[in-house]
């Protein structure tokens, strides 16, 4: 299960591992079903955590314009 104090990268991994793994020929069909449960949790981790960075970078961003215009 997706930790939501996972860093990007220890989440990317975790995603890319799973990834293999499922696409392995030799995975039972209950397994596959896990792995990709758990995966899309992984992958929601990361796109949470990508989200945020794009929010500060555009505050950042606003700031750094505020202070041109000033």
């Amino acid at each position: 299960m997706a930790d939501k104090e996972i860093k990007f990268e220890e989440a990317m991994e975790k995603l890319e591992a799973l990834s293999e793994k499922i696409a392995s020929e030799d995975v039972p069909l209950d397994e596959a079903i896990r792995v990709y449960e758990e995966g899309l949790q992984y992958y929601q981790r990361c796109k949470e955590i990508l989200e945020d960075a794009n929010r500060r970078i555009l505050v950042i961003e606003e700031g750094a314009e505020k202070e041109r215009r000033s």
